[in-house]
Parts: structure tokens; C-alpha cells; sequence
């Protein structure tokens, strides 16, 4: 299957000649034929390697696509009818097949082989020549690296974990693979949950607090990954556990800076993915996506009754925060935001996780817990609501009336982020897209329970390994 060991020596040279270290210029001589055996005795290559997985996070098939994706199919992102150059219409439509599926079958590719690439390193760690320091930020950054692997791949190909632990998740090794081994089945949601938690567990313990290097895992990004896998999880004094000390001294942007646009890191950010002019992903960005003023693919824009229907005129993320002309947003085929841009030389970062959604977190997991403090759920809310809006009151709601708030302003607050879609699953909630919304395709209605929510598994997948042919997603075949 293709999450067997694929040419390790080959790929691994080719992540260390291809990564960029946003702290270290790695002098490699390609013409040196090294074993993997011997990069994993080496210290310097083995610290190359890892660099190379960073590559792999960022690489445009991988999160720059899947961000766009979450919202493209959670419905807050409309794709234009003209000039997308295939981005998205069929994700849009819901109309992926095994054998077309922009988004899911480049990301099922992308985190297997990064978790065909974490395997085989975290078992080497043991013997490794290195100081028991780096042994333990090594092994902390390779178990965040497959966490987050995991955490993409279960919330795109199965059931929410809150329909149920026991529904078919997706593919879990945590050993390497060979081609001689049987394939593997899928395990379960829950099995996969699990062994996220135990990952990042570790990895949350291992990683040292000096680590403040947002382009790399740090304990604060660890942190917030911990947050949003036990808020999928249900486990609401942990969600708020972490999410707290992902926020523990980290400030808010200013209103400026949030009306300057995602493309430079601010105070908030919790983790980027870092781009230079002579290494970006130019076109295949998330930035493109959105940008209308400078290059860029420019298929997206923001619906439109979202926006009227749920932010006043103060509040700098709507219409503020939409391009201005004649003091008019501009509306073609739906709102055209600011919110991602492209620097002049598609040199712009790409934000992978900031302060505002710990926020959140930490708000919804406060007001659902039984135990938990509504009065911390609420001041958590206004300081987002009051960041955003000055004219923003705290509030005074109770129960699920102030749940409903704070998943409301978490939508406001992340569209366009690759939030919409996974906020849509764990929820349970049907997509409703009306013409009002400035869409160009017919209206959908697309339930909870309806077998386009989740995504096929890829023909690749199901021709190269036997025992997942039988276990495609209902109505996709097998």
C-alpha cells in the first residue's frame, strides 16, 4: 500500500536538498550517496530530515490545499464560474469520485508519506548519536508531525468522532512498513483519536520551552493541537486545559494588524508555515486562492448572506475587512476579502494556527462541560467579539443559547481559514446553500448523514492494497 517505505534513501535526500531551514542555511553535497541507515547516525542529517518533513506540511498539495478545501466544502467560500482553473468545483458540488478528488486524494498521498516518513525516524531515535536534548525535540517534533497526519486524514475520510468511536477511521501504523507486510484495514475513529492523544501527550512533554520558533512545532503549537483534537474528542476540561496554556502569554493582534491581512506573522500566531521569495508556492497558495488585486488563481470568495447576515458594520471582519471600492465592498460572485493576500513576491508565510481559535476553544469547551466556568466561557468570547467590534457587549446568555453564540463567532471569527467544513462534521450539522448566497451552482442541501460528506478513498489507495478495496466509504463503489 502506499504508505510502505517508498525509496527512503532517495526521498530523504531529496527532502534535505529541497527543505529551507528558516534558521540554518544546510550545506548538503548531493553528489554524496548516504544509506538511511547512516542518516540516522549522523546528527546533522538527521536534523535535515526533519527540516524536510516541515517541506512536506507546507507543501502546495498538502495544507495550503486543505485549508481552501474546509472551506470550499463547509460553505462559507463560494468558487467563482469563470477563470478558477479547476480549483475546487468539485469539491464545491460535492461531486468527488475516487478518481477526482481535488483536495482529498493529494492530502490521503501527502500524510502518508509523512507518517511513512516519521515511522521509521522515531525508532532510530533510541540509538541515535545524539544529546538526550535533541533526542527528545527530535522524537517530539516527528509525534507532532504524525499527529497532525492523522488528525487531517480522520476528519476528511471518516465519521466525527462524535458519531461514534467505533465507526471506520483510516489506516493507523505507527510502525514502518515494508513491502513484504500484509496490508493493513482501517482501525477505528476511536483507535485513531487515541493514538493522537498519546502522541501529542508525549510530544507535549518532550518538546522544551525555549522552542518559540513558530515555523517549527513548539509546546504552544503542541498545546493547541491537543486543544482541538480533545475538542473533537468531547473531552471539554481538556480542550480547555490546553487551549489555556497554548494562550498563556501570548497577546491578540491589534485591530490594524487583523485588517492588514494573514501574510507576515503577528503577536498571535501559533504556528506559520514559513515562505521566501526563491521558495514559495507561488500560485498553489492559500493566498492565490483568495487574492483578486495582485497574481494569483483568485477562485474564491466569501458568501454573501453570511456576511450580511451576521456582522455589523462596525465588526473589522466584515465589511471593513472586504475591498473597498467607492466605499462599496465589492461583490463578484460574492464578498472579495482581504483577509489573505499575496505579497508583491509571493513571499508571504502561511498561518497554520493562531490565538483567536484557542480562544474559542477554550469559550466552547468552558460553556458545554458541566463543570465548567460560563463566566470564563463568556470573557474568553468578548475579548474576540471586543477585538473585533467596539462596539461589542459582553454576554449575557446561558446554556446552549450561549454555545450556539460561541460557534457562531467562531465562524465569523476563522472563515477562510479551513475550519468551516470540520466545524460542520463535528457538529452534526447540514450544509444549506441557497442562491442568495451569490453561489453560481444550484442550491445544496447536503445532510449529516448524507455519504458525500466524507470523501473517497483514493483509487490509488484501493488498487494497492487488497484489504482496503472492501472498506471504501459507503457510495463511492468498492
Amino acid at each position: 500500500m502506499n504508505i510502505y517505505k517508498k525509496l527512503l534513501t532517495i526521498l530523504a535526500f531529496t527532502l534535505i536538498l529541497t527543505a529551507c531551514d528558516t534558521e540554518d542555511v544546510l550545506n548538503v553535497d548531493p553528489s554524496i550517496s548516504v544509506s538511511i541507515d547512516q542518516a540516522f547516525t549522523d546528527p546533522e542529517v538527521f536534523q535535515s530530515y526533519v527540516v524536510g518533513i516541515y517541506d512536506e506540511l507546507s507543501d502546495p498539495a498538502y495544507l495550503p490545499r486543505l485549508i481552501p478545501w474546509a472551506d470550499v466544502r463547509g460553505g462559507d467560500a463560494l468558487v467563482i464560474p469563470t477563470n478558477n482553473y479547476g480549483r475546487y468545483p468539485t469539491e464545491y458540488n460535492f461531486r468527488e469520485t475516487p478518481n477526482s478528488a481535488y483536495g482529498s486524494d493529494d492530502l490521503w498521498f501527502q500524510a502518508y508519506d509523512i507518517i511513512g516518513l516519521v515511522n521509521p525516524a522515531i525508532a532510530a531515535i533510541p540509538d541515535a548519536p545524539l544529546s538526550e536534548a535533541n533526542k527528545a525535540l527530535f522524537e517530539a517534533e516527528l509525534l507532532a508531525f504524525r499527529a497532525k497526519a492523522y488528525h487531517d486524514l480522520i476528519r476528511v475520510f471518516a465519521q466525527p468522532y462524535s458519531a461514534g468511536r467505533d465507526n471506520p477511521g483510516v489506516v493507523l501504523t505507527v510502525q514502518e512498513q515494508t513491502p513484504t507486510d500484509p496490508p493493513l484495514g482501517r482501525s477505528s475513529v476511536g483507535e485513531v483519536y487515541d493514538q493522537m492523544v498519546e502522541d501529542l501527550t508525549r510530544a507535549e512533554q518532550l518538546m522544551p520551552e525555549s522552542r518559540t520558533d513558530i515555523y517549527k512545532w513548539t509546546k504552544k503549537s503542541i498545546q493547541g493541537m491537543l486543544a482541538r483534537v480533545h475538542l473533537d474528542m468531547g473531552n471539554w476540561a481538556q480542550a480547555s486545559e490546553f487551549a489555556q496554556k497554548a494562550l498563556d502569554g501570548v497577546q491578540l493582534m491589534s485591530q490594524d494588524e487583523y485588517m492588514a491581512g494573514f501574510d507576515q506573522p503577528t503577536s498571535e500566531w501559533l504556528m506559520a508555515g514559513g515562505v521566501t521569495a526563491d521558495d514559495s508556492n507561488g500560485f498553489l497558495s492559500v493566498h492565490s486562492m483568495w487574492d483578486t488585486r495582485r497574481l494569483g488563481y483568485s477562485s474564491l470568495r466569501l458568501d454573501v448572506t453570511f456576511i450580511d447576515n451576521n456582522f455589523t458594520q462596525t465588526d473589522i471582519r466584515g465589511y471593513p475587512l472586504l475591498r473597498q471600492v467607492g466605499g462599496q465592498p465589492i461583490i463578484s460572485n460574492g464578498y472579495v476579502s482581504n483577509k489573505w493576500e499575496h505579497n508583491p513576491n509571493f513571499n508571504q508565510d502561511e498561518m497554520l494556527m493562531r490565538a483567536s481559535e484557542m480562544y474559542l476553544i477554550a469559550a466552547e469547551a468552558e460553556a458545554r462541560d458541566p463543570q465548567g466556568d460560563e463566566n470564563l466561557a463568556r470573557q474568553l468570547l468578548f475579548d474576540i467579539q471586543s477585538r473585533a467590534d467596539v462596539n461589542a457587549t459582553i454576554s449575557t446568555n446561558t446554556g446552549q443559547d450561549l454555545i450556539d453564540e460561541i460557534i457562531l463567532e467562531r465562524r465569523k471569527e476563522l472563515y477562510a481559514e479551513g475550519h468551516a467544513y470540520f466545524d460542520l462534521q463535528r457538529l452534526q450539522k447540514d450544509l444549506i446553500r441557497t442562491e442568495a448566497g451569490g453561489h453560481y451552482a444550484d442550491p445544496l442541501n447536503i445532510p449529516f448523514n448524507d455519504f458525500r460528506r466524507l470523501s473517497p478513498i483514493p483509487q490509488f489507495e484501493l488498487d494497492a492494497n487488497e484489504v482496503i478495496r472492501s472498506q471504501q466509504n459507503p457510495g463511492y463503489g468498492s
